[in-house]
């Protein structure tokens, strides 16, 4: 992925990237293939990913696709939103997961209604960590998605939920995590929510309809400065949010020529792996 925009500046940070164009055409084809080899890495413990060589890679893809992406996921693919937000949090922003996908996304009563990402970020001169817990919002209209994400923020953040993230979390964290000892610490159960809280960042991926990436073959060489405006709106809308008063809120924004195109071409290859 083209990394267009980024902005480390302000209260609300992040960055627009996009598949890019090859002869005029948007790549929604080899973002999808992007996407696909990043499965075991989104989808697997770490000591599964360090198994994975040459006589297993077609095996543990398979089992990372399992997984995710069950048979019974329907039409919803919010899951292409959160696999997204992965890539982009580890490849721009040096996060690494944790704990397991499936302890994250789960509550008490088994909804599977809990962030979209669980990472973490850990400085290794004061050895402290950020917590990095995620929204992903992967829709056709852009307002739409930002309301939802903001919604969806606003309950992830209260007292109560946060308490059960906690219990869920805690005893779950992995060995291997960067910072292990602090996570151990700040997820005991005698930890205040407090000590938590504070090190919260909440990167919120939204990937949508583009004007200016439907519009690319004729904007050409201002595509770069109609996709930041596009970014702007969005740092603008969590800028005047609450929950910006919380935490620190980093906006991701993926711009799709075609919601319908990529989610198709990712099904595509989803489901060759079955």
């Amino acid at each position: 992925m083209e990394v267009i925009h980024r902005t480390d500046d302000g209260d609300v940070v992040g960055l627009s990237a996009c598949a890019g164009f090859e002869l005029g055409k948007w790549r929604y084809k080899k973002l999808a293939e992007h996407m696909i080899n990043w499965l075991p890495h989104f989808a697997l413990r770490p000591d599964e990913i360090d198994k994975i060589g040459p006589e297993n890679p077609l095996d543990l893809l398979k089992e990372a696709a399992y997984r995710i992406f069950t048979a019974d996921a329907g039409k919803n693919r919010g899951e292409i939103g959160e696999l997204l937000l992965h890539i982009i949090c580890v490849t721009e922003y040096r996060a690494s997961a944790f704990v397991s996908r499936v302890f994250y996304k789960m509550r008490s009563n088994d909804q599977v209604t809990g962030f979209d990402s669980a990472l973490v970020t850990y400085d290794e001169d004061s050895g402290d960590v950020e917590l990095w817990l995620g929204e992903a919002k992967f829709y056709k209209d852009t307002k739409a998605a930002v309301a939802a994400a903001l919604t969806s923020l606003k309950g992830h953040l209260d007292e109560g939920f946060l308490e059960e993230t906690k219990i869920l979390i805690g005893p779950k964290i992995e060995p291997k995590a960067p910072g292990y000892d602090k996570l151990q610490w700040l997820f005991d159960a005698g930890s205040k929510l407090d000590d938590i809280v504070k090190r919260i960042v909440v990167p919120v991926l939204v990937a949508s309809e583009s004007e200016a990436a439907q519009s690319f073959a004729e904007c050409g060489d201002d595509y770069p400065s109609l996709v930041i405006e596009e970014f702007e709106y969005l740092q603008g809308r969590f800028s005047k949010s609450a929950i910006a008063k919380q935490v620190r809120i980093v906006v991701i924004y993926v711009p799709l020529a075609s919601k319908e195109a990529l989610e198709t071409r990712f099904i595509e290859k989803l489901g060759i792996l079955r």
